[in-house]
């Protein structure tokens, strides 16, 4: 649901009471929206441990293949402009 900031001050623990029973509540500003109330858990799982990119290149499927990566030498195709 969507409260406006003073209808949010009004009704905070039924906004909570709704975030905590997993559905995150929206809080409007002027007709925009300013903030979402979510329980503390969904809060931390959203916020959960990222690998760095280091990391993810290190733990990469690709690790250890022998890739070609050896550019081609072929001499680029005529291209007329303008015709």
């Amino acid at each position: 649901m969507i409260y406006s900031v003073k209808d949010a001050k009004d009704n905070l623990s039924e906004i909570i009471r709704l975030a905590e029973s997993g559905r995150p509540q929206i809080i409007k500003r002027h007709d925009t929206e300013v903030a979402v109330v979510v329980s503390i858990n969904e809060w931390k799982r959203s916020r959960g441990k990222r690998k760095t990119l280091v990391e993810v290149l290190r733990t990469s499927p690709l690790v250890g293949l022998d890739l070609d990566l050896e550019r081609q030498s072929d001499l680029p195709r005529d291209i007329k402009l303008g015709e």
